[in-house]
């Protein structure tokens, strides 16, 4: 029949994510130049004059971290070359104001070879911005990788680079895999990465099944020179173009167990999702995940917004025993107990304490030590089953 009809579409009030555990921030090396801008949507690539075909990669990436995390805000800055120094990172965190709390860094100049060295370089920043209250967290991926590296991966968890990930996953069959075949280079998966950390509380698991599937849907064909796709990450590879339906499930866990960040499959389960959230530090070490440095550095940062106007103020001292007030002391406690107690309400930790020793010389040195303990969310990693036949329940 003839009639008026109507497409009921979304997205129009731009609606925008609570807090900011979700900002993040993007840089690609190789690259032509884009000075540091804010995104708050990705429509905001063309108004930057960042198209697919004049920033193949970048566009790709900024694409994917939208794709999985909508409303979010994303910081970036394109380099054509890399200074070796990566001072980038601390640009673009003092550009955003301290607010970016985990980076993805794009290095498509870096030879394979010099992996440890980026990490060593990356670490120093990451642990001078720490140092400053801005701390972060960093994800990178490097594209010169070939499929005999792959094989002969070096130990992750000997780098001891606590706040740095390695990211070696890949489009196998859709819009990266395309992107790919244009610039010559497995363009890799930090958009994706990226996205699937800021949508994680700071507690989660970017490898949590029930809520990280990475597939939702495939790119129109405009935006992949009128080919068809298959949908976004539904074809996991590794960022030397091999697929992971090519290698054995041993090589697959060698890779797994040196602590590299990559895309995989669960038997009878639809989707694709992270294989872990490893750091690369020991597995002993209390921050060899990304959601315990994520749930620790926002702890850092709520408790020194509550201390921070106590700096330079007066301290006073009990004049019978010559340590710090009790009331003092209980002030203190309850001012730094304030961001903790709202993370313990959010799930993001178990508990904590805070201690302060009254028995301090603060008249000699005008410093406080403080000590606080918090007792982390854990992570089910492994489910065991017992299973078997049984004569009578």
């Amino acid at each position: 029949m003839n009639t008026v009809s109507f497409n009921r579409q979304g997205g129009g009030l731009a609606k925008r994510l609570p807090g900011e555990d979700h900002i993040s921030g993007l840089v690609v090396y190789g690259q032509p130049n884009v000075d540091k801008t804010l995104l708050i949507e990705p429509e905001g690539l063309a108004q930057n004059g960042i198209t697919p075909v004049s920033h193949p990669v970048l566009h790709y990436h900024v694409s994917e971290y939208f794709r999985v995390n909508p409303g979010s805000k994303l910081y970036l800055v394109s380099l054509a070359a890399n200074d070796g120094q990566f001072v980038a990172i601390k640009q673009l965190q003092q550009y955003a104001e301290a607010k970016i709390r985990q980076i993805g860094i794009v290095d498509l100049l870096t030879p394979f070879a010099d992996l440890q060295t980026a990490s060593t370089t990356i670490k120093g920043t990451l642990n001078e911005l720490a140092n400053l209250n801005m701390p972060l967290e960093a994800v990178y991926s490097i594209h010169s990788m070939t499929s005999a590296n792959l094989l002969a991966l070096p130990n992750l968890h000997t780098f001891d680079n606590e706040r740095f990930s390695v990211v070696i996953g890949h489009d196998g069959a859709g819009r990266g895999h395309y992107v790919s075949g244009i610039v010559g280079k497995k363009v890799g998966i930090i958009g994706a990465t990226l996205g699937a950390m800021s949508r994680a509380k700071v507690h989660e698991s970017i490898a949590w099944v029930e809520k990280q599937n990475l597939v939702t849907g495939t790119y129109p064909k405009a935006i992949t020179g009128n080919n068809v796709v298959a949908r976004e990450l539904d074809v996991p590879a590794f960022i030397d173009g091999t697929l992971l339906s090519d290698l054995t499930p041993a090589q697959i866990q060698s890779i797994n167990d040196k602590g590299y960040l990559f895309l995989i499959k669960h038997i009878g389960y639809t989707g694709t999702f992270f294989n872990d959230s490893f750091t690369c530090t020991a597995l002993d070490s209390d921050f060899a995940t990304i959601e315990n440095n994520r749930a620790i550095d926002k702890a850092q940062r709520g408790v020194y917004v509550k201390l921070l106007p106590k700096v330079s103020g007066p301290i006073y001292i009990n004049p019978t025993t010559g340590n710090i007030s009790e009331d003092v002391i209980a002030s203190l406690e309850a001012i730094a107990s304030i961001p903790l107690e709202q993370m313990q309400r959010d799930g993001e930790i178990s508990g904590f304490k805070i201690y302060i020793n009254p028995d301090q010389e603060v008249l000699t040195t005008s410093s406080l030590q403080v000590t606080i303990k918090i007792v982390p969310v854990g992570v089910l990693r492994e489910i065991v089953v017992n299973l078997g036949f049984t004569l009578q329940l």
